[in-house]
Parts: C-alpha cells; structure tokens; sequence
C-alpha cells in the first residue's frame, strides 16, 4: 500500500491523542482504502524520545479514491463531536 494523499490534521476533543488525520491508500490489488494516524510524543523523565505520526490499520475496500475519500471525510467529521 502506499498513500496517494494526506491532508493536514485535524484537532479533536480527545485528551489522549488530539491530532489526528486520515490518509488514502491505494492497496496492491488496485483497490482504495483510508487509515486513521494520530500524533504521538513519548517522554522519558521529561526527555523527548520519540514524535511522529502513528498508522491504525487501513480500513475499508473501495473501488474508486473518490469513494475512498468521501468515506475518510465522513470519518473525520466524527471527531469534532468526540468527548473527552
């Protein structure tokens, strides 16, 4: 899989991860998915170990990047209505 786009992040209610985003992939087979990533920082005693963007697994499996899409954004939408 590799991803074929990815737009900025999204700042959610979330206490544990508030920066997430959704990215599209096109699978091997051809077919479309999207994957949710969220930001994570990990401390040691106050020292930064490590930061980046960690990927849940991919979800769905469309025919088209459109349908991709309109299913990643509906997803996003979600998030600003999430309690903490």
């Amino acid at each position: 899989m590799h991803v074929i786009k990815q737009p900025g992040e999204v700042r959610t209610a979330s206490a544990l991860h508030p920066r997430r985003r959704i990215v599209w992939l096109q699978r091997n087979d051809g077919n479309f998915a999207f994957a949710e990533q969220y930001h994570s920082v990990s401390r040691h005693e106050g020292d930064l170990m490590a930061e980046g963007w960690a990927t849940l697994p991919p979800i769905g499996l469309y025919a088209s990047a459109e349908i991709a899409e309109a299913e990643g954004r509906a997803e996003m939408s979600c998030w600003s209505r999430e309690e903490t």
